[in-house]
């Protein structure tokens, strides 16, 4: 009888990070609501050491800021653009 390996859990781990990543990269396709991206992007941040801004195109970013009630933290989730209005 052969035994299967045990899966590695940093190789786990790693795919999952991969496949976040991806996601993230397919926002410019605006497939998902911003609150479901933002709590990806954030979740992706705190596995990297990195800011949730550093996930978010800019007009994401401008989106939070002017339009969408997210809860948003600067001293974890980084700047948001200063909006200009008129």
């Amino acid at each position: 009888m052969n035994a299967t390996p045990a899966p590695n859990r940093e190789a786990q781990l790693e795919a999952v990070l991969q496949a976040a990543l991806y996601l993230l990269g397919a926002r410019q396709d605006r497939m998902l609501t911003i609150d479901k991206w933002t709590d990806l992007a954030r979740t992706v941040a705190a596995c990297q050491g990195r800011k949730t801004a550093d996930y978010l195109t800019e007009h994401d970013l401008e989106d939070i800021a002017e339009r969408y009630a997210v809860e948003w933290d600067e001293a974890a989730d980084g700047p948001l653009p200063t909006i200009d209005e008129a």
